[in-house]
């Protein structure tokens, strides 16, 4: 009696530890699956940021022609044009 009790509480235990593996298994499985899905999202953010900061880049760039900056310079800034003695030539040997 004491065996056949002693193999049922073994039987019992295995069984036990047996199912603790299985759902430790399925919630790692579970963890993976949403880390993957976090991956592919923070991804698929990634390239439409990559997108939008090329775009703003080629909006940057033709923003402002030279003749826009010319004006502003004058208009805004009180710049002027150099008169032909205001410029210095300055030649550099080697």
């Amino acid at each position: 009696m004491k065996k056949t009790t002693a193999n049922l509480m073994f039987r019992m235990i295995c069984l036990l530890f047996s199912a603790v593996l299985a759902v430790a298994t399925l919630l790692t499985g579970i963890d993976l699956t949403a880390g993957s899905d976090r991956i592919s999202e923070s991804r698929k953010e990634l390239a439409a940021l990559e997108e939008e900061n090329e775009r703003l880049r080629a909006e940057a760039a033709c923003a402002m022609s030279l003749e826009e900056l010319e004006d502003y310079a004058v208009r805004v800034l009180g710049m002027q044009r150099c008169e032909p003695g205001q410029i210095v030539t300055i030649d550099i040997e080697g």
